[in-house]
């Protein structure tokens, strides 16, 4: 599977297969490829509108809200990549995440993206050790591979913007950051060029 696709990338392969075909189509046409090679693209792409879709019914594509725990040992446990929000609607701060992670959840469409009020998680708050919020905890395969608790790593202000997180959370291994943001790629590039300077404040728990 390409790495760092967008969940607009990805929903367009899955809504319009044929679309994203004669698109790879028009591109191979710029370039001298053998025909063997031009099959294994579209055959790749192919694969790819499965796997997209099969990963969109499974909830990717979406900061999802978790009604119990349950729920977010059924989400860590099951998938690869994770990065769940520990949250309480009455902190400005966790408002704050809210807004960013949403755009991270557009940006990279194979890591699954959740919150959870921790009024819902009293059992998990405890035994994970939550004391600050807002608390973002990083999942790999099971496990709990990083914590990113209060603002302190991530600018200490209310204002930091969204790519300061997103570094954050790429040191984790839960996304990966194209080595060239900047730079305009094709549909198998699957780079994304989104910046979000959205307002972004910690709040003991």
């Amino acid at each position: 599977m390409a790495a760092n696709a967008t969940t607009g990338q990805a929903r367009q392969i899955i809504d319009d297969e044929s679309l994203a075909e004669e698109r790879l189509l028009e591109e191979l046409e710029h370039e001298e490829i053998p025909a063997y090679i031009r099959e294994a693209r579209l055959a790749t792409l192919k694969q790819q509108a499965t796997q997209f879709r099969n990963m969109q019914e499974k909830g990717y594509g979406i900061y999802s809200e978790m009604e119990d725990e349950k729920e977010v040992l059924d989400l860590t446990t099951s998938e690869d990549k994770c990065v769940v929000h520990f949250f309480h609607e009455d902190f400005r701060r966790c408002a704050i995440i809210h807004s960013h992670l949403k755009t991270l959840t557009e940006k990279y469409f194979e890591t699954r993206f959740a919150k959870i009020n921790v009024d819902k998680a009293k059992f998990l708050v405890e035994k994970l050790k939550i004391r600050v919020l807002p608390a973002l905890l990083c999942f790999k395969k099971r496990i709990v591979v990083d914590r990113v608790v209060g603002f302190d790593e991530i600018g200490g202000s209310d204002n930091f913007p969204t790519k300061v997180l997103e570094k954050r959370l790429a040191k984790s291994g839960v996304i990966e950051m194209a080595e060239e943001e900047a730079e305009k790629k094709t549909i198998f590039g699957y780079s994304d060029n989104r910046r979000d300077d959205a307002d972004s404040s910690d709040d003991d728990y």
